[in-house]
């Protein structure tokens, strides 16, 4: 069932990730495992893919945690879905071929989280750091066909029109913008800050194909906030207020 979480609350939700940091929200939020390698009993028991008993794939039984493992070459930096099926394979093998150059690199800093959503979409969201620079990658599997699913597809399974998640989205990022410049709009150059802002707010920034699942349910998006300083935009972990 989809449930809206209130302005105020999205608003506290974005204050906390600029008061506590995107990563560690982030972590929090989707309760995922960044830095640590699984134990030794986990990788005994998950270090083989999940098979079913019954017909066909069906893997919505199943907890996030037991269906990502981390790659035991990589502890903490790559994850694998330990599963048995197409879009596990599909999603496993991008990782590999993207991001493990990425984790070779000494000027980045690579982690992965991991959530299960609306009882049947597993979500790994890769998040690469360089200096202040953070990128957001995400994946969906749909654990009940077994598919990685595209952004119109996890739409179209979660039954959110495109047209009201991209609405969503601009006011949410407008929100952001404003938590994060409005105490010094009085001190910028106000043709430049409302060109910014309207670059944040545009249905051209709105991101349908970034978006996975927290623990909780939220569903997230990679927002890109266009800022005052610095790099051009930098993108942030939002919450598009639409729970499951």
């Amino acid at each position: 069932m989809r449930k809206l979480i209130s302005v105020g609350a999205l608003v506290l939700c974005l204050s906390v990730l600029a008061a506590c940091g995107t990563e560690d929200v982030l972590s929090d939020m989707t309760g995922g495992r960044s830095d640590a390698a699984l134990d030794s009993s986990d990788t005994d028991v998950l270090d083989e893919p999940v098979r079913t008993e019954a017909a066909g794939t069906d893997f919505t039984a199943l907890t996030a945690d037991q269906c990502v493992v981390d790659d035991l070459a990589d502890p903490g930096v790559l994850p694998r879905i330990a599963l048995d099926c197409p879009g596990a394979d599909e999603i496993n093998g991008i990782i590999q071929d993207e991001f493990r150059p990425v984790s070779e690199d000494p000027m980045c800093q690579l982690h992965y989280e991991y959530a299960k959503g609306a009882g049947r979409v597993l979500s790994v969201v890769m998040v690469k750091k360089i200096d202040d620079w953070l990128e957001y990658t995400p994946f969906d599997l749909d654990l009940a066909t077994g598919e990685r699913l595209s952004g119109a597809e996890l739409l179209a399974l979660l039954d959110v029109d495109s047209a009201e998640l991209a609405q969503l989205e601009q006011s949410v990022m407008g929100e952001e913008f404003t938590h994060q410049f409005g105490r010094v709009q009085d001190q910028t150059d106000e043709e430049f800050y409302n060109g910014q802002y309207e670059r944040t707010t545009s249905p051209d920034n709105v991101e349908l194909e970034k978006l996975w699942f927290a623990a909780d349910g939220q569903l997230l998006f990679a927002g890109r906030i266009y800022g005052l300083a610095g790099a051009e935009y930098y993108e942030y972990p939002l919450s598009t207020g639409l729970v499951f």
